[in-house]
């Protein structure tokens, strides 16, 4: 498994020399009429012992912030991806939710590491469009063999700073799983050896573990295929936006739980 990171991690060497000649950044952070990016800020643990770091881990092509929350201290590694497409944005409070929930429950994060990216395309978020605001599909933008060169795919993986930003905290953190979070599907995905992780999920919730199959350049091919991680794409309904951030916890929120403590059982 560690060829995996190592190979990754060459590939990354490839696009870093590139990222200080982005494309011109414009545009102020905006906000989404039904779920509001929020800025960086640091949360106070409610109890000792849990520690947090909460920074930017890249830039929008729009300068907008990419944020992430790092939780707790251990080889057991976990990451939440919500957003990655601007118009399935559920995710984002439910993201948020689970953010707190773990503060005021720091034993769930013993022994282990929480990596949280609330808003993974804060351009496309602010638009309400899949995109970012070149047109691609930063889902399908990763250095996955099964990578094609489309106009919505991007001339070359990790094109755009978002899919960017993304790989580096993946080849930091080296998450022993990883959850991303999408719209409409209503189902709960999963790519490299992934499927015991779905059906603990699918066992909390009423989502079904359902095998879609793998997407050319998506973040799932690349992490599920390369790399040889479990990753979940956690496919909320469309009813979801609809859902205040209480109703997405009731239904959703010991689910994100499994996924934090797995192979232990969610209290």
């Amino acid at each position: 498994m560690k060829s995996g990171w190592v190979l990754a991690a060459l590939m990354l060497a490839g696009c870093a020399a590139s990222e200080g000649a982005r494309e011109a950044r414009t545009g102020d952070p905006g906000t989404s009429a039904s779920v509001r990016e929020r800025p960086p800020h640091a949360v106070k643990p409610l109890r000792a012992g849990i520690s947090q770091q909460t920074f930017t881990a890249g830039r929008s092509v729009e300068n907008r912030p990419i944020d992430a929350h790092v939780l707790g201290v251990g080889a057991d590694t976990v990451m939440i991806i919500a957003t990655i497409h601007g118009d399935e944005a559920a995710g984002t409070p439910l993201t948020h939710r689970l953010h707190r929930h773990l503060l005021a429950n720091p034993g769930l994060v013993d022994g282990r590491r929480v990596v949280l990216i609330p808003v993974a395309n804060p351009d496309g978020l602010h638009r309400r469009r899949r995109t970012n605001v070149h047109g691609i599909d930063l889902n399908r933008n990763f250095p996955a063999s099964n990578f094609r060169t489309t106009r919505r795919h991007g001339k070359k993986p990790l094109s755009e700073p978002e899919a960017q930003a993304l790989q580096r905290m993946i080849l930091r953190y080296a998450p022993s799983r990883i959850v991303s979070i999408h719209q409409p599907v209503s189902c709960i995905d999963w790519d490299g050896p992934g499927e015991k992780l779905a059906r603990a999920m699918a066992e909390t919730c009423s989502l079904k573990a359902k095998r879609i199959g793998s997407r050319p350049g998506s973040l799932g091919s690349w992490v599920g295929l390369e790399l040889k991680k479990p990753i979940i794409t956690l496919e909320l309904p469309r009813s979801a936006d609809r859902l205040t951030e209480d109703q997405l916890w009731r239904r959703y929120g010991r689910m994100m739980v499994q996924a934090v403590v797995f192979p232990d059982l969610a209290p």
